[in-house]
């Protein structure tokens, strides 16, 4: 038993007793240290230190400090944080005692009533549905005069979240979303089970772009079975009026008639609201809402969202039919019909600058061989040669200087300038055509190109040709005279 003298904090350390949050054990230690270091201490000052050594939640300090000390644990659950508040109570984020895991728990006001041991029954139908989409309830319960259900928890963002902050989806997203909700929805339904308030904040989005269908069960709770209401009128009433938005023409007309064929209806209006960004009756009041299911038609789809395929408005609208019998016979007919959208979906990505493709030209002969070559001269007009013979560098006779008989000219580094046409006395043939055999010749054997008589004489032998030329010519002239 605690000897300390608490001082200003000892109503607040006696509704944290009654809270049975902490064992009264480690509480009495904890509060006892706390306050010999800081005597006088207020109660905020505690609280702020129980949340720093993460005995609290800032969820939990606060009420306390507001002087509420119950409803903090119902049954196995500890409630950690608020979520937020729905048609049907507040939704608390809640740890287990029994496996310490996560889950999200939905507490009802005092005044709703309903059957607790057909709750439970409900509770043990669903354990046989197991699907990734489906977050069943996997508790149902009454304690300290609260009811309360659990699920356990998901992390995500719901789709209606998703598209007040980034606008309709595209045809293909909201395509790939349906068809998981669907194969939630069809599992359940061949189990006898049905959601009965299907709606875009019931639906989660993982990280991952799963789907995580919330509420499962609430439905099945509103319903009558066995001649018995699960939950009172009340709680019925606020439930289909939270879901006006999607509700079927059917459940609007009688709350309690919750099918699956009440699912497809639902399921068409939340494609609505995900390929237009708004639901297909958004103005007026419930009672207007109510009546415009009944019999009056939305704005066309293809008006609001024109890149919308037509065989996906069409399968919006058979959705939406006022008529269940004209709907699809069953989830999986559904499914049939998405696929071909469904397949072309693919996770969000983000848009990125692309530069035009540059086209390249073709590599050379030498540049697509494995192994570098040095470069040749190109060759021009090779002259003639028998076959099976080597060709050979053509000898030139210097006059006055020039390059040795007979000696082959070095390989050029680069290719010589073309060199200047020489009148041929006769037509050479033409050549047959250079294979890449021939252009790899070995290294031992060089083929020099053709030399320029300049090149080949020197400037010197340019000369004396000339002189020899005008003597010969002179010659001529003096016999043709005689």
């Amino acid at each position: 038993m605690m000897t300390t003298d608490l001082g200003a904090c000892e109503w607040f350390v006696w509704d944290l007793r009654r809270s049975n949050l902490i064992d009264r054990g480690q509480l009495d230690q904890v509060i006892g240290e706390f306050l010999q270091k800081n005597p006088g201490a207020e109660p905020p000052a505690l609280a702020e230190f129980l949340v720093g050594q993460a005995i609290l939640t800032d969820f939990q300090a606060e009420r306390l400090l507001q002087g509420k000390t119950q409803g903090f644990v119902l049954g196995p659950f500890t409630l950690m944080d608020s979520l937020g508040t729905g048609s049907m109570g507040t939704v608390y984020k809640a740890r287990s005692k029994t496996d310490s895991g996560w889950y999200a728990v939905k507490v009802l006001p005092r005044r709703s009533m309903w059957n607790v041991r057909i709750a439970r029954r409900k509770v043990r139908s669903f354990e046989q549905c197991r699907h990734p989409s489906v977050v069943p309830f996997v508790d149902v319960g009454t304690s300290g005069g609260m009811h309360y259900l659990a699920w356990p928890m998901v992390e995500g963002e719901t789709l209606d979240k998703i598209v007040e902050k980034h606008g309709k989806l595209r045809p293909e997203q909201t395509a790939q979303y349906v068809m998981q909700t669907a194969e939630g929805l069809d599992l359940c339904h061949r189990q006898g089970l049905f959601h009965g308030l299907l709606k875009p904040s019931n639906l989660m989005i993982a990280p991952d772009g799963a789907v995580r269908i919330l509420d499962f069960g609430i439905g099945c709770l509103l319903a009558e079975t066995e001649g018995e209401s699960l939950v009172d009128t009340m709680s019925t009433a606020n439930s289909v009026n939270s879901g006006l938005d999607c509700a079927s023409p059917e459940s609007i007309m009688d709350p309690t008639n919750l099918t699956p064929l009440g699912d497809q209806y639902s399921l068409g209006c939340v494609m609505y609201y995900c390929l237009t960004g708004r639901y297909p009756f958004p103005e007026g009041t419930a009672v207007e809402k109510m009546m415009a299911h009944q019999s009056k038609q939305p704005t066309p789809l293809k008006q609001l969202a024109p890149e919308t395929p037509d065989d996906l408005v069409a399968i919006v609208e058979r959705l939406m039919s006022k008529n269940p019998s004209e709907r699809f016979s069953d989830c999986q007919e559904l499914m049939e019909h998405l696929k071909p959208f469904a397949a072309t979906s693919a996770p969000p990505q983000r848009r990125t600058m692309s530069m035009p493709r540059v086209v390249l030209p073709r590599p050379s002969i030498a540049d697509s061989s494995a192994t570098p070559a040095p470069p040749v001269a190109p060759l021009q007009r090779p002259l003639p040669r028998a076959a099976g013979t080597i060709p050979r560098a053509v000898p030139a006779t210097p006059v006055g200087g020039g390059s040795h008989p007979g000696k082959p000219l070095p390989r050029p580094l680069r290719p010589a300038p073309e060199p200047a046409r020489v009148p041929q006395p006769e037509p050479e043939p033409e050549p047959a055509p250079v294979t890449e055999a021939e252009l790899q010749t070995p290294q031992s054997v060089v083929i020099p190109p053709p030399r320029p008589v300049e090149q080949n004489l020197g400037t010197t032998g340019v000369v004396l040709m000339a002189i020899l030329a005008g003597v010969v010519a002179w010659l001529l002239s003096s016999l043709i005279k005689l």
